[in-house]
């Protein structure tokens, strides 16, 4: 045992150590940040906004600053973009255009029906439930809707979106309407490669090119800002301060991802191991290897290790008891919950949209939707209704158009409630514009039913005490009789009433 006893000077040692310690990590890429591995999202993590910045242009940022935040966190973020596209789409925009002639008209006059039928084609090629959806996700990511009218006929309807952070809208006419005021120097914005720019200005109207080359020849005595005329502009504000809508639910998505990031974090250490080696010393503590064999030792085991990212080695002299690298937060997975609850609990909307748990407050959620959309929904019925009767009414016969109520969620019982007042006499329209048949479709369907099918003589009904008595009682529609309270859908029934279903059918 005599031999095994070596001294060794306290540098030699140190410089031993030294050495050891550059082999520590298992990998090349241990300490490597992952975020900065691809240049495209280095790129992307400098264009970040911190949570004071946002903050701060939600408190007291400047107009074009919000939109550009909101902008910024459509593109970027899953849940602010799916709350925006949730409330654009919710509705419908199913229209009713409703005539109204004049005391010394009358519907029935071919002159008058010319003249409706005309405004209905006029609708349907219009598209106008495309047309308002995309006015309603613009509306509600950018405070407010700018658009100008570059064609404009009997026949054609076409809309030039303009960029929401070029226009202004400080003023009203006399009817109301907001005036837009467009920022001209939006085309020096665009680089005139291959005449891009020209071709930019020759999309938009005369008034606003002519407007732009004259700015340009007086840049110091003109101001950027042109009045667009009401009659082709059009400004949907969601709400008069134009300010994007749910910009309160950024600084919440903001701390979810932060939570997600630390449960991430924590996970990682959990899954973490360190290897330790203890280099044994002899009974009087001379050491048994001498630190160059220990290197090699942990040289060795290192090697084979590398491959495993979870697994570090620690060799070492000294007496080491125990090394844990393991989160014990068990509040982690609640806060991430907590944040996400409070992000839809910002937007004003209920988080069982998007991932169902309950029904009874979902169904109440969904009614507080509709009706936050009707809102908007009516700034674009007043400017159909204007536009109609500048197209099509005279002083034989004007026109009203309205937007109903109805989204994917409640189409069924808005169809059920309208069956319901058609057999009571009011309109046989409404239940089928709640099914996605437009007033004319619904026309040209009957038409080609009675007229060319002639579906009404073949397909007739029995008729007999046979078949009235035992349908006497049907309301499912399958020829059985039903005994007690129709049945319920799924929404109506109570969280209890679907889990008790949900154990019978597993058993």
């Amino acid at each position: 045992m005599e031999d095994l006893k070596r001294n060794y000077t306290f540098d030699e040692f140190k410089e031993t150590m030294e050495r050891m310690s550059k082999v520590i990590p298992t990998t090349d890429n241990s300490y490597v940040d992952s975020t900065w591995a691809n240049p495209r999202d280095a790129k992307k993590r400098k264009r970040q906004y911190s949570k004071e910045e946002v903050r701060r242009i939600i408190e007291s940022g400047s107009s074009e600053k919000q939109q550009e935040l909101s902008y910024y966190y459509f593109v970027n973020n899953g849940f602010y973009r799916r709350i925006i596209t949730y409330y654009a789409t919710l509705l419908k925009y199913v229209g009713l255009l409703i005539p109204s002639p004049t005391k010394n008209a009358d519907l029935s006059k071919d002159f008058v029906q010319k003249r409706y039928n005309n405004a209905i084609d006029f609708i349907d090629r219009a598209n106008l439930p495309g047309f308002f959806t995309n006015c309603a996700l613009r509306a509600l990511r950018d405070g407010t809707y700018y658009g100008v009218i570059i064609t404009l006929n009997k026949k054609t309807f076409a809309v030039l979106d303009l960029p929401s952070q070029y226009c202004i809208s400080r003023f009203k006419n006399q009817f109301g309407e907001d005036i837009i005021e467009f920022d001209v120097r939006y085309f020096n914005s665009i680089v005139n490669t291959n005449g891009a720019r020209d071709k930019a200005l020759a999309a938009y109207p005369e008034i606003i090119r002519n407007y732009y080359y004259e700015w340009s020849n007086s840049k110091t005595t003109v101001s950027p800002y042109v009045i667009v005329p009401s009659d082709i502009g059009i400004c949907f504000p969601m709400f008069d301060d134009g300010v994007p809508t749910f910009l309160n639910v950024i600084p919440a998505t903001m701390d979810y991802e932060e939570a997600i990031n630390n449960l991430k974090e924590k996970d990682e250490e959990e899954i973490k191991k360190i290897i330790v080696q203890k280099i044994p010393h002899l009974n009087d503590g001379t050491l048994l290897f001498e630190p160059i064999e220990a290197e090699e030792i942990h040289r060795g085991t290192v090697n084979m290790m590398k491959k495993n990212s979870n697994v570090s080695v620690l060799t070492t002299y000294a007496d080491v008891d125990s090394i844990v690298s393991k989160s014990t937060d068990d509040n982690s997975n609640a806060s991430a919950e907590t944040t996400l609850k409070k992000i839809y609990s910002e937007a004003g909307a209920s988080s069982q949209l998007f991932a169902t748990e309950g029904n009874l407050s979902l169904s109440v959620s969904i009614q507080n939707d509709v009706a936050f959309m009707m809102v908007l929904a009516h700034k674009f019925e007043n400017f159909i209704t204007k536009l109609i009767n500048n197209l099509f009414g005279n002083s034989n016969i004007n026109f009203t158009y309205r937007i109903l109520p109805i989204s994917y969620y409640n189409e069924k019982d808005y169809i059920d409630g309208g069956f319901k007042l058609a057999t009571s006499g009011y309109s046989f329209l409404i239940p089928a514009l709640a099914m996605g048949l437009s007033q004319k479709e619904l026309g040209d369907l009957k038409d080609l039913e009675n007229q060319v099918l002639d579906l009404r003589n073949k397909l007739v009904p029995l008729q007999s005490s046979y078949t009235e008595s035992n349908n006497s009682g049907d309301t499912n529609g399958d020829g059985q009789s039903q005994v007690g309270a129709p049945k319920k859908n799924d929404i109506e029934l109570s969280p209890k009433t679907l889990q008790n279903e949900e154990s019978l059918d597993r058993q």
